[in-house]
């Protein structure tokens, strides 16, 4: 499966749609998903009644992704969406798109603050932090209008960089049906988490759990263990 894809399923009339990497507003590595792309699949999908979005991504570009929200949100027809690994930062306010969201009880979603990457002046500056928390306003106003719960308790949320399991999404509100866990390859692998196919730089995150996964060690022959054993019995010697 490539990274961003669209697939119909003419037996169903049902449409897919895969966001599995990074969102930004060009596309520079395959796994990239841009506002156009998404619009171009929408577009290979246009007998289908029903479309389904599976998600697997840490978030990128917050215009971006909120480009992409706005495209799925005024599409008439019934979306759902699945959060097959991870959707984090702007990627959960993708997901908020569909009319349905399901997560798997392992999966993760993050909600944070939007930041961005920027150089000029100090005007430019100050201008640059009205946008972001007018940015940040208009994010909380979707996460409110799914959840119910208070600006308030949001921007609280936002502000600590909140993680949630599938079950603590759908308790807060985020996700409206629980699935059973998937065998999510979820490992941590030196500096980056690895969720199926997607690496992510823990460093990305101020608050990640990582307390949550194990650390990757590779296999080793037993010839390799054997060696290592002695190598640690001489370094206690």
């Amino acid at each position: 499966m490539n990274w961003f894809q669209a697939i119909m399923n003419k037996a169903a009339a049902i449409g897919e749609i895969y966001i599995y990497g990074e969102v930004d507003n060009f596309k520079f590595f395959d796994e990239d998903v841009t506002p156009s792309g998404v619009a171009e699949e929408l577009k290979k999908l246009k007998d289908a009644k029903e479309l389904n979005l599976y998600v697997n991504s840490p978030g990128g570009g917050v215009f971006a992704g909120v480009a992409i929200y706005n495209l799925l949100k005024r599409d008439p027809r019934p979306i759902t969406a699945y959060v097959d690994g991870l959707a984090a930062s702007i990627a959960s306010l993708i997901v908020l798109a569909a009319d349905r969201v399901v997560m798997p009880a392992n999966a993760l979603y993050m909600i944070h603050n939007p930041y961005t990457v920027a150089a000029g002046d100090a005007e430019s500056f100050r201008a640059l932090a009205d946008t972001m928390d007018k940015v940040k306003s208009a994010i909380m106003l979707a996460y409110t209008e799914k959840t119910g719960l208070s600006d308030e308790e949001v921007s609280k949320m936002m502000d600590e960089e909140t993680w949630f399991t599938g079950q603590e999404a759908y308790e807060a509100g985020f996700a409206d049906q629980v699935e059973e866990e998937q065998k999510i390859a979820a490992c941590l692998q030196g500096d980056k988490i690895k969720f199926k196919d997607v690496e992510v730089p823990i460093n990305k995150f101020k608050a990640f759990p990582k307390a949550k996964f194990s650390e990757h060690k590779p296999k080793m022959s037993l010839k390799q263990r054997v060696e290592h054993e002695l190598f640690l019995l001489g370094a206690e010697i």
